[in-house]
Formats: C-alpha cells, sequence, structure tokens
C-alpha cells in the first residue's frame, strides 16, 4: 500500500519537521495512572520510516515490570513500516503489475530495485550534521503492519492505517479499534517482550466488539 507520507505528518498533527535521521515522539498524554503513550517516528534508517506506539511518554524502552503496569494494548508492540521510495524507484507492486503485462506479451522480466545508499540523501554522508530541509517523501510504500502483537494482511493496511492516522491526531491510540478494521483477515500474533513465544504462534483472528472493548483495563467501583 502506498502512503504520502507528507499527508500523513499533516493529517496525524505532526508539526515537528521529520528528515533523514531525525526520531520524533509525540506524547499521548492521558487521565489515570499508566495511561500515558506515545507515538515514535523514527528515519534513522534512510530507507525506513517506523511507527512505533509504546507506553509512556519518553519514547524510550521501559523495564518489563514497568510495563507490565499498562494496559495490554500498549505492552504489546504496535508499528508500522513504511519503505522510503525514490522518485525513479517503484514499489513491488508495481514491478509485478509490470511483470504480469509483459508475461502476456511473453517477454519482460523484473528488473531489481535500485538500492538507497547513504549517498543518496544529503547530508546523512554528513552523519545528520545539519537539517535536511524539504526530504521528506512523497511516497511510501507500508512494508508491515503490526497492531498489538497482530501483524495484519496487507488487504488490512488502508483501514487500519486510516484509522490510526485520526487516532494519532487526537493523541489517542485506540489499538483494539485498529484492530476492528482487520477482523477475519489471517494474521500473526507476537507476545509482548518479556513473554517468551511457544510454537506456533499462528492463528486466525477474529475481532469481537463486545467481547474485546475493554481488553486490558480494570474494572473499577465507586
Amino acid at each position: 500500500m502506498h502512503v504520502d507520507v507528507k499527508a500523513f505528518l499533516k493529517e496525524a498533527d505532526v508539526r515537528e519537521e521529520l528528515y533523514p535521521g531525525k526520531r520524533i515522539v509525540k506524547p499521548c498524554k492521558q487521565i489515570g495512572e499508566y495511561k500515558n503513550h506515545c507515538v515514535v517516528i523514527d528515519w534513522r534508517d534512510p530507507d525506513v520510516i517506523q511507527l512505533d506506539i509504546k507506553p509512556g511518554l519518553s519514547g524510550k524502552h521501559l523495564a518489563p515490570e514497568m510495563v507490565q503496569q499498562y494496559p495490554v494494548c500498549f505492552q504489546m508492540p504496535t508499528t508500522v513500516k513504511i519503505k522510503v521510495l525514490n522518485d525513479n524507484e517503484t514499489s513491488e507492486e508495481e514491478e509485478d503489475e509490470t511483470e504480469g503485462k509483459k508475461g502476456k506479451s511473453g517477454g519482460g522480466g523484473k528488473k531489481p530495485a535500485k538500492k538507497k545508499t547513504l549517498d543518496d540523501i544529503e547530508l546523512i554522508a554528513a552523519r545528520f550534521g545539519e537539517r535536511a530541509e524539504g526530504k521528506i517523501p512523497n511516497v511510501g510504500e507500508i512494508k508491515e503492519m503490526m497492531v498489538m502483537g497482530v501483524q495484519l494482511a496487507k488487504e488490512a493496511f488502508q483501514n487500519a492505517f486510516t484509522e490510526l492516522t485520526k487516532q494519532i491526531q487526537h493523541a489517542k491510540i485506540s489499538a483494539t479499534e485498529i484492530l476492528s478494521k482487520a477482523a477475519d483477515l489471517v494474521t500473526k500474533v507476537e507476545p509482548p517482550s518479556y513473554i517468551k513465544p511457544r510454537g506456533d504462534e499462528t492463528q486466525k483472528y477474529r475481532y469481537d466488539r463486545d467481547k474485546n472493548a475493554d481488553i486490558g483495563f480494570k474494572m473499577t467501583f465507586v
């Protein structure tokens, strides 16, 4: 799935500049203990922009005993990996379409994608010593999307990412609401970092709004 990175940053109300070598932390302050979380947008890898939802406001990795105090939706990894495309670079989806057309005519083959190097992005060679103004790519391609430990199928990317963008804009992430956009899709479940996987974690995921609406939150009595 293609995504306009500039449009995403605007719609998500991310006001801090993003450029190669930059890591942005957008805090999502909430009322109540162990409810604060943040959105981390990391472009330190020139090929990939990665979004992560983390417990706490600092964007740093918290100790396992601290993470366990947060709702389950923040204990499990929520991340999006966006491949940065060059102006002259095509995505795998476009290459597959081109390959299909050439296959019908009986010729042609898939051209290898041009590998981006540090020299392809100005100032990265200088170890990000200065700002790289105007380097936000117009087009990126979502390569992976995981919500609360659930790895989404490509067919779910658009609906889930649209919902995530709205939530980032309002500075309040609800992973179960994002997952509701990916119901009945084949997924891969990844447990929290402090839990060791047991066997094959692949399973069929079905979202039930009534059963999962309050996941990770405890009942309180006034």
